[in-house]
């Protein structure tokens, strides 16, 4: 082959294959999740973690962080799980439910980083359609020696506290890169639907400088404009891999595209170099939403011959139709040789 610098995502996404169910929801009634997390590779240990948020409708949403554990990349563990009760009496303040969720290992002092994005609203607003525009969601960060916990919390690191994030600043993609690092983070302006994707860095994963919102081809970006998946260093620069979401869908953020961007976090821009449509590859995606929002795109660097694509998945054979607490998802797990 004739690549130079980063793998092709181009020829990532052509070679995929649909490998198997990684992980269901706590059941199968419209409204109950699993997903919203990240795989992290220990090289060290040859072992994978994978992080997930249950979820069981409009009643019990987000209700804890699970850490799961496996030794090839496909057949997971539950090791541990953090309650969102247990968060609120850390916080001193009722969570009402725990999305995204982040798991790297800084890189200075050894520990794990675990960042949850927690609705800590007084009222359980974003499990009702007409109204999750009005949850207040931050970024709060644990560390541990091990990501079996135990868990300390270390407050809230990534806040709502600019102009154009001051309803939510969550749904986080953060990734180490040359010891730094960076982070596309899900803005939101309090109490509009404007969601755009924001940009922020750090040397140590606690103190963030937000860079602001960047353009995409030197274009302000939507109205509504959701990354999810990695960041990941090329030869020319820093590019982002994974999943655009352009839409709202009955309260749900719902996915078709699958994209790559080269990142010019100093002029701060996104250049396209590669967009296609998703298009399903097994009969747990919904033809045309195939993706609620979360995924991820992670070279195996234990066996040194495939990438690894995770995508929470809106299961058609149990979902109602796409929508806030009308679908079901289920984690699936793709597969992509390069040998």
């Amino acid at each position: 082959m004739s690549w130079y610098g980063l793998y092709p995502p181009q020829a990532l996404f052509l070679r995929r294959k649909f490998k198997k169910v990684l992980l269901d929801p706590p059941n199968f009634n419209p409204g109950s999740w699993c997903g919203a997390g990240k795989l992290w590779i220990d090289e060290e240990n040859k072992e994978y973690w994978l992080t997930s948020r249950p979820r069981e409708g409009e009643i019990r949403r987000g209700y804890a962080v699970e850490i799961y554990r496996a030794n090839d990349g496909e057949n997971y563990n539950l090791i541990t799980w953090i309650s969102k009760e247990e968060l609120s009496e850390t916080i001193k303040a009722k969570v009402q439910s725990i999305e995204n969720q982040q798991l790297l290992r800084d890189p200075k002092t050894g520990l794990y980083h675990l960042y949850l994005s927690l609705d800590i609203a007084q009222e359980n607003l974003a499990g009702d359609e007409s109204r999750i525009f009005e949850s207040k969601w931050e970024t709060f960060l644990l560390t541990a020696d091990d990501p079996s916990g135990p868990w300390e919390p270390k407050g809230f690191v990534i806040r709502g506290d600019a102009e154009y994030d001051d309803g939510e600043a969550r749904d986080s993609t953060i990734d180490i890169v040359d010891g730094q690092y960076f982070c596309f983070y899900k803005a939101r302006k309090n109490e509009t639907n404007a969601v755009r994707t924001a940009l922020a860095v750090s040397k140590d994963g606690k103190e963030w400088q937000k860079l602001g919102i960047p353009k995409v081809d030197n274009e302000q970006q939507p109205n509504y404009f959701l990354l999810s998946g990695s960041i990941i260093p090329g030869a020319t620069s820093l590019f982002f891999i994974g999943t655009k979401t352009l839409e709202v869908v009955k309260g749900a953020a719902l996915t078709k595209h699958f994209v790559a961007y080269r990142i010019d976090y100093k002029n701060l821009n996104l250049e396209t170099v590669f967009s296609a449509p998703w298009n399903s590859l097994s009969r747990y995606e919904h033809k045309e939403y195939p993706i609620h929002t979360y995924s991820q795109v992670v070279f195996d660097t234990i066996r040194n011959d495939r990438w690894l694509i995770w995508i929470e998945a809106v299961d058609p054979n149990y979902s109602k139709e796409p929508g806030l607490n009308l679908e079901v998802d289920r984690v699936l797990l793709y597969t992509s040789k390069i040998k």
